[in-house]
């Protein structure tokens, strides 16, 4: 599912990715060792039950996503819930969303895991989101530029 040749796509160490049902851009630590990708989130808030473009009934979730340091740092977003996991060291259980996410020219349908902001990267991008898709070079970064159309 890379290219059109079927070649993998490479990417370097850190990227910025987009997610592009919130119109937010990230800085990502690309990250083939964890096995889920993560968003780094202040607060999250369930606001009720809505269907999706499916037609299930499904929790809503308000985020506050981290977008920078300082003034205007932090962005709220909704979101559907997809599930709970376990996630490792400490985390303990912690929702997953789907969402799209646009990396250079490649957008996909992504799963994120929710964790608490305790990293210096606010999105980690892991296998499930980079198997099939990608392969790393863990000697250069910003290796795609990013998409100026929608």
């Amino acid at each position: 599912m890379g290219d059109s040749s079927g070649e993998l796509i490479t990417l370097g160490w850190k990227e910025r990715v987009s997610l592009a049902d919130w119109g937010l851009t990230l800085k990502a630590l690309v990250d083939s060792t964890s096995p889920l990708s993560t968003l780094a989130v202040e607060h999250v808030e369930r606001m009720g039950r809505m269907r999706d473009e499916e037609g299930h009934r499904r929790l809503v979730l308000r985020l506050d996503v981290p977008v920078a340091r300082g003034r205007e740092r932090l962005r709220q977003v909704y979101a559907f819930y997809q599930r709970r996991t376990r996630l490792g060291e400490g985390l303990g259980r912690c929702y997953v969303i789907r969402t799209r996410l646009r990396l250079g020219e490649m957008e996909w349908e992504g799963e994120l895991a929710l964790v608490p902001r305790r990293q210096q990267y606010f999105l980690h991008l892991g296998r499930s989101d980079l198997a099939g898709r990608f392969r790393v070079d863990p000697a250069s970064s910003y290796r795609h530029p990013l998409r100026t159309r929608p």
